[in-house]
């Protein structure tokens, strides 16, 4: 996995969460505080897309960190660098 997460309490590697169709889940920062409901939600197929929706576009995304996940923008991690 090329894009991960930091955890910024427990230093746990979080990857980008697929949802049951294989999309990662991104969230648009157009909608401000609303970027986390399902109806404004941003569909990727592939990692590629994910990067450049962050790293062009300032996505927040979706992370494994228990239940449904968390909807993240900081300490974003692609190839090993921080871009967050």
């Amino acid at each position: 996995m090329r894009v991960y997460r930091l955890c910024p309490k427990t230093g746990a590697r979080q990857e980008p969460k697929r949802n049951r169709d294989g999309f990662y889940v991104l969230g648009a920062p157009a909608y401000g505080n609303r970027k986390h409901h399902s109806e404004n939600k941003v569909l990727a197929r592939t990692e590629d897309e994910v990067i450049e929706l962050i790293v062009s576009r300032g996505h927040s995304v979706r992370v494994n960190a228990g239940g449904t996940g968390s909807l993240v923008r900081s300490n974003i991690f692609i190839d090993g660098r921080r871009v967050t």
